[in-house]
């Protein structure tokens, strides 16, 4: 039970939060599928992204596992007059877990290796900068930049039917040249830390959460420091309820985060305001093998330092999820959604094919 809170806190501190790991594996497996999501917006303006997540674990002992990420992605971007397209690996992601002790902690320790694109042209900057959309949530946001090493450590205790704990994690990234024609960028450092807490209730459900903050180090262009980030604030709540037949879930998540824009040589600027988000899952079994799925989400986007880029966005689809062999499990959603940023109404939609195989 105490790895569940273990490896959540460690995932805080990773690149890609998209894959998220709830125990330590103990188990090769292999995962893969294909997640479409399109956006159609004001002007009719459309975005489309296909990701393909390629995902390695391998437990090489009782204490020791190593995870390998890559999300091979195709987006395009069509305005009234234009077309523009990305495709390409994303950069590969490196990580590795080691339970200390009297299984009471966990080292991860990772490294990005840069096998995505950098030095973009225009066209293909302008897709990027559409996928990074929080708004839209779109499942890969990221394509390539310079490498990064990261770690962090998580120590957990048991105090009846509590488990109790923190971690504290950083990273380095290297500079790259994110822009054509520009000088090397290089984010500045990350250090993180969170405490949490894991509560059963009865023998199928259970209650958790952690709370975590982030610093941010100055951001260096050309050799020269340009930005700091401001810090950003996160705070988690879910619940696992189960009888027999039925199963829900319920996440809330609520990140307040830095509203300093950032810019690049004025021609590549970002800034976020804080975000709330609301998932839930509703699950019915059909026999030991299979189960029919209904999930929702809401997300909730405030203003940033630009007085803009507020949203609401509500998702809503049917799913299934099974064993189609002992060694395969499937998974395949669908979702419709609808919403509004700076009161400019959005619409789309996404379908999730996603298989696990163990060995």
């Amino acid at each position: 039970m105490r790895y569940y809170l273990l490896i959540l806190f460690c995932s805080a501190t990773t690149l890609y939060s998209q894959v998220k790991t709830s125990h330590f594996i103990t188990r090769p497996s292999f995962r893969t599928g294909a997640i479409f999501q399109r956006w159609t917006g004001e002007g009719r303006q459309q975005i489309d992204e296909l990701v393909v997540p390629l995902v390695m674990h391998y437990p090489v002992s009782e204490r020791f596992s190593v995870s390998v990420l890559n999300m091979p992605t195709s987006a395009k971007l069509r305005r009234a007059d234009s077309s523009s397209s990305l495709t390409a690996f994303t950069d590969t992601r490196i990580s590795t877990a080691f339970i200390l002790g009297e299984e009471r902690a966990v080292l991860n320790l990772g490294v990005g290796i840069p096998s995505g694109p950098t030095a973009l042209k225009f066209r293909e900057l302008s897709v990027a900068q559409e996928i990074t959309s929080h708004a839209l949530a779109m499942p890969m946001s990221y394509f390539g930049g310079g490498g990064e090493v990261s770690a962090s450590i998580a120590v957990a205790t048991e105090l009846g039917k509590w488990i109790l704990g923190g971690s504290v994690g950083g990273a380095y990234k290297a500079s790259y040249v994110p822009i054509a024609g520009f000088l090397k960028y290089r984010p500045g450092p990350e250090i993180s830390i969170a405490i949490g807490f894991d509560r059963t209730l009865g023998e199928r459900s259970r209650i958790f959460g952690d709370a975590g903050y982030t610093w941010y180090g100055r951001d260096q262009y050309g050799g020269k420091d340009i930005f700091q980030s401001d810090g950003k604030a996160n705070f988690t709540l879910a619940g696992i309820f189960a009888s027999e037949k039925w199963q829900s879930s319920v996440l809330l998540q609520n990140t307040l985060k830095r509203k300093s824009p950032f810019a690049l040589d004025n021609s590549f600027s970002v800034s976020y305001g804080n975000e709330f988000e609301l998932a839930t899952e509703l699950a019915r079994q059909i026999n030991p093998n299979s189960a029919l799925l209904a999930v929702a989400n809401v997300r909730a986007l405030g203003k940033n330092a630009n007085g803009n880029s507020a949203a609401t966005v509500v998702s809503f689809g049917p799913g299934w999820r099974g064993t189609i062999m002992p060694q395969v499990q499937l998974e395949a959603v669908a979702r419709l959604a609808a919403g509004e940023i700076d009161g400019n109404p959005i619409r789309g939609g996404e379908a999730e094919l996603g298989f696990i195989f163990q060995f």
